[in-house]
């Protein structure tokens, strides 16, 4: 142990009569040393980004990751979601939340089915890529099915999609997208937030509506 540490010494500290080579060769080494470890950084920072990384190998998800290779958002990685477009400091202190699932993963503590429990809100989000001016109006979707009888009748189910977005001023904060632009408040009885005996939406001039499932007992 000894000798080595005198090795180390005399690599760092070489007598001032050395050839020059041996007196830049600590500077050197520690410039490679510190090119080697931002690359290896960075490398490794874009690894565990990739949706591979966290569909195969971070956590195994399989569903979910082969339900994500089918999405409109298949082009979109998945820490612009889960971690969010920020700074890179607010990255990577997101980041390390992920130590949990590893711990989880390398001793199979999931509990299946995999629930996400907190989400980003979609200020961080969705709305970093979508914004909620411009979007679409109600448009319509026909879907064709074929049965199994001899003809194969086909069928066409016509579905009005009520997208909805932009603002209450514009006249279309209506449909699946209303909730984006109006205020609403509810209680869960669940963990799972799947029964919801009260619901509050508010109004543009400060009053409120309640809806309330009579058959809850909610006081």
């Amino acid at each position: 142990m000894m000798k080595l540490r005198e090795r180390v010494r005399r690599f760092f500290y070489p007598d001032p009569d050395s050839p020059r080579w041996i007196l830049l060769l600590p500077y050197i080494s520690i410039v490679v040393f510190i090119l080697v470890a931002a690359f290896g950084s960075i490398h490794a920072w874009e690894y565990t980004n990739s949706p591979s990384f966290c569909g195969t190998t971070c956590h195994t998800m399989p569903p979910q990751n082969t339900a994500y290779k089918a999405s409109p958002h298949s082009n979109v990685t998945c820490e612009e979601c889960h971690i969010g477009r920020a700074s890179f400091v607010d990255q990577a202190m997101r980041k390390t939340q992920g130590i949990k699932e590893t711990y989880y993963e390398i001793f199979k503590l999931y509990e299946y089915p995999i629930r996400a429990k907190a989400l980003r809100p979609s200020l961080d989000t969705c709305e970093k890529c979508h914004r909620p001016e411009t979007f679409s109006d109600d448009s319509m979707r026909k879907l064709y099915h074929f049965a199994d009888d001899r003809e194969n009748t086909a069928t066409t189910t016509y579905l009005i999609m009520k997208t909805g977005g932009g603002s209450a001023r514009e006249g279309n904060a209506r449909g699946i997208h209303w909730h984006i632009t109006s205020k609403v408040m509810y209680y869960a009885t669940d963990e799972l937030a799947q029964d919801i005996p009260y619901v509050r939406v508010y109004n543009d001039d400060g009053t409120y509506t309640e809806y309330t499932d009579v058959e809850s007992g909610l006081d």
